[in-house]
């Protein structure tokens, strides 16, 4: 038999799993309203905003894919126009991602659609289960990833 702890955990990473297969389905972004904003493409401008200077490897290493995976994705957001390389200040060999101005608009409209959702999701919840939550989650998602 379970115990409470044991039980709490196993509903946590059932939310989780079904939260990650939200992320993840084709549809999501029809699901939202934002039929021409590719998630994927969102998800790699995120990863290089947050590292930003980034390499492909600080890509890879975000987004949890093998570097030629990532090699490939920031190619293709290269050629786009929404991601740009370029010589590292410190030393000119190193070649470093940046977020374009067009890149920084489709992640800024992601940003904007997800907000959007997570708010109609919390809109009935009080403003003290709101407080709880977000205090709550980062506490938890900083305990659960490794810095």
């Amino acid at each position: 038999m379970r115990s409470a702890h044991n039980q709490r955990a196993e509903a946590i990473r059932r939310s989780l799993v079904d939260l990650r297969r939200l992320f993840q389905r084709r549809e999501l972004p029809a699901l939202w309203g934002a039929n021409a904003l590719d998630y994927a493409e969102v998800r790699l401008l995120d990863a290089v905003h947050v590292a930003e200077p980034a390499t492909v490897g600080d890509v890879a290493r975000r987004l949890g894919i093998d570097p030629s995976r990532a090699s490939r994705q920031v190619a293709r957001a290269v050629k786009r126009g929404l991601l740009r390389r370029v010589a590292e200040q410190a030393d000119a060999r190193k070649v470093v991602l940046e977020v374009t101005s067009r890149g920084r608009a489709i992640q800024t409209r992601g940003s904007d659609l997800t907000r959007a959702r997570i708010e109609r999701a919390i809109a009935r919840w009080t403003a003290a289960e709101r407080a709880e939550f977000v205090d709550l989650f980062a506490r938890f998602v900083a305990e659960l990833v490794p810095a």
